[in-house]
């Protein structure tokens, strides 16, 4: 652009309408599901949705607390109700996200502030951070029971690091580990996921919220900062918002 090269993130580019892309990164999703619903499918659901079914293989035993029920952890929270968890504790400062996450297979819904007091009396076996920044990692791995597993979906920012106390991982055994992309091949996870929308049992609809023209993307960025409401999609210029 400008003679300036443009490159393209992780191999698939966004905000633009027309991309030139290895067909090992063109994965097709058929008739069944709409294109505004399909996106949720990319790095949403198949980072959520893969980080417990691979990073962590809940069963019905599991407990589990995601931390951060944005559009990661809300897929992820879904994760864990088709496993059919048998706790599903989501942590987010909005109200309307844990009032969505409830609505997706969440049993309990509470605010950060909460966190510490409800781990101290019931800790979880397995727990998402969903969010990625150091004091969630860190909040994460507090929250999970003697041999449990703390698992980081959402990426930090540049240059962050973890402050953690080793008596954590060393005395009480527990683990904590990372997960990219659902820990698994996106192109042998997305039929499973398709599957799962097919049946009913993976909910992408009500994750939607407002629709922007591409042209609207300064105020497309604006809305998905305030952690209101469903996740806010770009559709081409022309298309109706």
């Amino acid at each position: 652009m400008d003679g300036e090269t443009v490159h393209r993130g992780t191999a698939t580019g966004a905000l633009s309408e027309r991309i030139v892309v290895s067909e090992r990164v063109a994965l097709p999703v058929g008739e069944g599901v709409p294109l505004e619903q399909a996106a949720l499918l990319g790095c949403a659901a198949l980072t959520g949705v893969g980080a417990v079914l691979h990073a962590a293989d809940v069963d019905a035993a599991t407990e589990v607390a995601v931390i951060g029920a944005g559009g990661v952890g809300q897929f992820a929270i879904q994760g864990a109700r088709i496993r059919g968890a048998q706790r599903i504790l989501a942590v987010d400062p909005s109200p309307s996200r844990r009032e969505l996450a409830l609505r997706l297979g969440a049993t309990e819904a509470i605010g950060p502030d909460e966190l510490a007091a409800v781990a101290a009396r019931a800790p979880v076996d397995v727990a998402f951070d969903a969010v990625g920044a150091p004091a969630t990692t860190a909040a994460a791995l507090a929250a999970v029971r003697p041999g449990g597993r703390a698992v980081v979906v959402g990426l930090a920012p540049g240059g962050a690091r973890l402050d953690l106390d080793p008596f954590e991982l060393v005395a009480r055994e527990k683990t904590l580990t990372g997960s990219i992309y659902g820990s698994a091949d996106p192109v042998r996870s997305l039929g499973g996921l398709l599957a799962l929308v097919a049946d009913g049992r993976l909910e992408l609809e009500p994750l939607l919220g407002t629709r922007y023209p591409l042209d609207g993307i300064d105020d497309a960025v604006a809305e998905a900062s305030t952690a209101v409401g469903g996740r806010v999609v770009l559709l081409p210029n022309g298309a109706g918002a």
